[in-house]
């Protein structure tokens, strides 16, 4: 029983609908106050959280993680510090559902069997942004064999045909990009996004998230009854608040708190 415990996979497990994905950087705005900020996050019991690695140069990322990947690093983050917290957390982790979103480069840095070594039995995904879907096959499989899912990124520009390659045997969910741009920008466009989505699900039977953009409870109501998308993701706005609040760490943490209440519909 206990070998079957940490064998499962908390991905596997997802609601059918209404799914919540809240994604923080760690070691923002340093690492003590990162790990209270997560302790209040998992409190709430997402059905996910995304675990962000600090970056030099996050390209995918807005200005406001941009922003916060800058903080982290100059609070002398690093990817062994980001996973010694993100350990001490899983253990009060339950059905939270653990993902790390990465780029290549950290994990080739630290070393691609070390890195899978540090999240075995604690991470239950890994979204790695800027890994082409030809060149996954090797750590795909170390993945897999280590029962972690691949979480696949599927963009509006990505052609049908193109989908059902990288979406063959598809895992955990599917990270729809509601925009072209980067993290945090542009307006929701519901029927594109519901048009993509519905075109997803006739390929993959995986949950897809929508992420990019969802910035409030009205976005994320608006999701839920406009489209048929299975949840959200959120990352930006989760930060914002710190910086529209001057940094003033204990006005943020009531504020998050006040959030996250507000977007689990």
């Amino acid at each position: 029983m206990l070998w079957e415990l940490m064998q499962m996979n908390n991905l596997d497990f997802l609601p059918k609908k209404k799914i919540l994905s809240l994604f923080m950087t760690c070691g923002f705005p340093n690492i003590i106050q990162s790990k209270k900020i997560f302790d209040e996050i998992l409190s709430h019991r997402p059905d996910i959280i995304e675990f962000g690695l600090p970056f030099s140069d996050p390209m995918a990322d807005g200005p406001i993680i941009q922003r916060a990947n800058e903080l982290a690093l100059k609070s002398d983050i690093t990817t062994k510090k980001s996973l010694e917290l993100i350990n001490k957390l899983s253990k009060n982790k339950q059905s939270t559902s653990f993902v790390i979103m990465c780029y290549l480069n950290t994990i080739r840095k630290f070393g691609l069997n070390k890195f899978i070594k540090n999240i075995k039995n604690i991470v239950d995904g890994l979204i790695i942004v800027d890994l082409p879907f030809e060149e996954e096959t090797e750590i795909k499989n170390l993945l897999t064999e280590n029962n972690i899912h691949l979480i696949k990124l599927i963009s509006p520009m990505t052609d049908r045909k193109r989908a059902k390659k990288i979406l063959k045997n598809s895992k955990g969910f599917i990270y729809y990009i509601s925009s072209t741009g980067i993290t945090g920008s542009n307006k929701l466009d519901h029927r594109e996004i519901n048009n993509n989505v519905k075109s997803l699900k006739k390929i993959s039977s995986t949950p897809v998230l929508v992420g990019f953009g969802v910035k409030s409870k009205q976005d994320v109501v608006a999701i839920s009854k406009q489209t048929n998308a299975d949840g959200v993701i959120i990352g930006s706005a989760l930060i914002q608040k710190y910086f529209d609040l001057k940094m003033d760490f204990n006005k943020y943490l009531k504020s998050l708190k006040k959030f996250i209440q507000e977007v689990k519909i």
